[in-house]
């Protein structure tokens, strides 16, 4: 197979970097959703007490690991956080991107789409961050589109 190949057939990786045990309670959602565990998709807790610079070697070792050469999405859960400012130093343009606030639809929407590239993939997890939450006004409604202001 040529390179060029390689690249086309390669999925973008996914690490879920969260505070214990989120990362894994969602691999596990994700695999309940799916039907079975997504390929290429890590997860690992930040636990209570942490060395950063520990963390960082981790994180750092399976970005590599799960970079097929089409770059690696990281999902955090809360901005600001330890698990997030250990991957925003990993950010690289076009290959390491990371996203904090992970959903579900989040998820499910990059895992679903990371076969066409990092960009497109980031940007489908952001659309699915943005629909993913609604409100429901009425209970009788059969609708989605009952639903008040929905985020772009």
């Amino acid at each position: 197979m040529k390179p060029s190949e390689e690249k086309q057939s390669a999925e973008v990786g996914v690490l879920l970097l969260m505070h214990a045990p989120l990362a894994e309670a969602f691999v596990e959602v994700l695999t309940h959703v799916l039907g079975k565990r997504p390929p290429s998709c890590a997860a690992l807790s930040a636990q209570l007490g942490d060395n950063a610079d520990l963390l960082f070697a981790q994180v750092k070792a399976l970005v590599e690991e799960l970079d097929q050469g089409v770059g690696v999405l990281i999902f955090t859960d809360i901005c600001g956080a330890t698990p997030y400012r250990v991957a925003q130093r990993l950010v690289e343009p076009q290959r390491v991107a990371l996203v904090c606030g992970a959903s579900v639809p989040m998820l499910v929407r990059a895992l679903t789409y990371r076969k066409e590239g990092l960009e497109v993939a980031l940007q489908k997890a952001l659309s699915g961050g943005y629909q993913g939450v609604v409100c429901v006004k009425d209970n009788k409604s059969e609708n989605e589109g009952d639903c008040c202001d929905a985020a772009p």
